[in-house]
């Protein structure tokens, strides 16, 4: 029943909005995407409607009617975005000499609107307030799909979504990188929100993330998840909120983490001979996609057509005619070619040196306002967690990453063109922003 009285009346609200306020419609299409209505209220409204298509083209109809305003953009944010948009044309350059010309159809016909909203996001989400919003819709959206595979897990004593996938973004492997991104939003909003209801909320959420990771048995996403939050616990503000978190969040983990979950994990560490076909087969992938890159270097053999290759560079063969990478970087070298893998990995990590630099000119998020504390935590952490994760198994055509990325460049632009003043020694998180969280009026 949720289709017809939340649903639909909400892609009603984002499509008005898409058209009278962008940014609303931007950050809508988002959570849409994140959250996957057409799955979750799947038995209510159809699966196959196109809601995001209509959201995104309310967006672009309003950022045109309102004049294609561009804010200020850091030199930073302006390369990121030639950076993505060289991608997508050699993308497009690339799908011309494709072996398999309707594998890279499908897939760029895909790219091509990722790519758009993203650099939209950079261009619209031009406030703190805007940054905030972003963040939290992307933690809350993800949190309900969370929230319905644990319920899916303790209703029947198993986790279905380990050995099919979940909605429409593809297997556990790649639900599970959508995710990783997104997991850092959740503990960002946790640390430096001031009410407390928000952050009881986002920590539950937050584990609500981790034990789905679990559930899943992504091993990949597993390492990566561990490694991010090694990442958390180094660059968050040490205070007693937030040790005493981390100490919960590592027991939690440690009782949530089942002996079937213990024993996935560890099977990636398995000596040569010892792993299942799943583990040991990724090096022989691998390898298969090294020596296609070096095969076909510029151009690559086409958008997602690497996978045709494979069971010929494949050590030994393979009966199938086709066979995925799960590897983002041979995905995208065997697809497009290296100078286009380049341009894709230099998006990405843009916003995350912006972010590194900004947090070394304060000194450390302690002493940034909510809003930027949050955006360089989610960023800092969570672009090499899908990174990480990814290289398991790609998830290039997963929303998370990009608008987590966006949101870094776009806060880069802000810093660097809203009359900022120097951080200085004094300054201390107890200490109120002005109401657009910049400096204390104190230290001006």
């Amino acid at each position: 029943m949720l289709g017809p009285f939340f649903v639909y009346p909400l892609f009603l609200s984002l499509l008005i909005a898409g058209v009278m306020r962008p940014w609303v419609g931007l950050i809508g299409f988002y959570g849409w995407v994140i959250l996957e209505p057409q799955w979750n209220w799947r038995w209510s409204i159809p699966a196959d409607f196109q809601f995001q298509k209509y959201i995104a083209a309310a967006t672009l109809a309003g950022w045109v009617l309102t004049g294609c305003k561009v804010p200020p953009l850091a030199t930073s944010s302006k390369l990121a975005i030639a950076c993505l948009a060289g991608f997508l044309l050699l993308g497009f350059v690339s799908a011309t000499q494709s072996i398999d010309p309707k594998l890279s159809e499908f897939y760029m016909s895909n790219m091509w609107k990722i790519v758009l909203m993203a650099i939209l996001a950079v261009v619209l989400i031009d406030s703190p307030k805007k940054v905030w919003i972003a963040i939290a819709v992307c933690c809350f959206a993800q949190g309900y799909s969370a929230l319905r595979i644990n319920e899916q897990y303790f209703q029947d004593g198993f986790s279905l979504y380990a050995y099919r996938p979940w909605g429409t973004k593809g297997d556990n492997n790649l639900y599970s990188n959508l995710t990783l991104p997104l997991i850092a939003c959740s503990i960002a909003i946790c640390i430096f929100t001031d009410k407390r209801w928000v952050r009881y909320l986002t920590g539950s959420i937050a584990i609500l993330q981790i034990h789905q990771i679990m559930l899943l048995q992504s091993r990949g996403a597993m390492l990566a998840a561990l490694g991010m939050a090694a990442v958390i616990a180094w660059v968050m503000p040490k205070n007693t909120f937030t040790i005493r978190s981390t100490v919960i969040a590592i027991i939690a983990t440690l009782a949530l983490a089942g002996p079937s979950v213990v024993e996935e994990f560890s099977s990636s560490f398995q000596a040569k001979g010892e792993r299942d076909s799943s583990a040991e087969s990724r090096f022989y992938l691998w390898k298969a996609g090294f020596q296609i890159t070096l095969d076909y270097p510029l151009l690559g053999v086409g958008p997602y057509a690497g996978q045709r290759l494979v069971p010929e560079y494949y050590e030994g063969g393979l009966s199938a005619s086709t066979k995925g990478l799960h590897n983002l970087f041979f995905d995208i070298s065997t697809g497009f070619g290296l100078p286009a893998a380049f341009l894709y990995f230099a998006f990405l990590a843009m916003p995350w040196f912006q972010m590194v630099s900004l947090r070394r000119r304060f000194g450390g998020l302690q002493n940034a306002p909510p809003w930027l504390g949050a955006s360089m935590l989610a960023v800092i952490a969570g672009l090499p967690g899908y990174i990480a994760g990814s290289m398991f198994s790609t998830g290039a055509l997963s929303e998370s990453p990009y608008v987590l990325a966006s949101i870094g460049l776009a806060t880069a632009s802000i810093f660097a063109h809203d009359n900022w003043e120097e951080p200085t020694d004094s300054m201390s998180t107890g200490e109120d922003w002005d109401e657009k969280g910049r400096q204390p009026a104190a230290h001006a």
